[in-house]
Formats: C-alpha cells, structure tokens, sequence
C-alpha cells in the first residue's frame, strides 16, 4: 500500500462521524444514504461530505439504483488496510 493511499484512509477514518458511517455501511450490502440518517443524525450537506471523504480514500463503493446511491465497503481497500496494520506487529 503507497503511503499516499494510507495517508488518504486514516484521514478519513479520523472522524467519529465517518467511523459510524462505515460501521453502519458495513452491516448491508449496497446501504442507501437516506438509511444512514436514521444511525449518524447529521444535516445532509453534512453527510454528503463525510461520504464523499469515504469514497475518496476508496473504503467504500457507491452506484446509483435508480433515484438513489447504494453504498458498500470496498473490501479490496479494506484488505489492504488491514494487511498494513497486521504488518505494523512485532513478530
């Protein structure tokens, strides 16, 4: 993983907000913004802006259905998130 692409992720992972908002998108597949209101009571500039910061360091994935945009976690930038984090421990 480029230092970049790490840099990118742990700012947006550096926001409580964003960290519900993951959470939440994590337990559903293809998750609609309008339900992430219900778990992160944010204004929806507010939570426009948290996505965008998500989707931008890549940890999550969105396409629109119709009106709406489904939201999932990008399992492949997870992965490599986490081999970067296991690779920090002292064997």
């Amino acid at each position: 993983m480029d230092t970049k692409s790490l840099t990118k992720m742990a700012k947006s992972l550096s926001d409580p907000h964003r960290l519900l908002l993951l959470k939440e998108i994590a337990k559903g597949t293809n998750r609609g913004c309008a339900d992430l209101f219900e778990f992160v009571p944010i204004s929806q500039p507010s939570m426009s802006q948290h996505l965008k910061s998500l989707a931008e360091s890549g940890l999550i994935e969105s396409h629109k259905e119709g009106r709406n945009m489904r939201l999932a976690i990008n399992d492949e930038k997870l992965e490599e998130l986490t081999s970067f984090l296991q690779s920090l421990k002292i064997a």
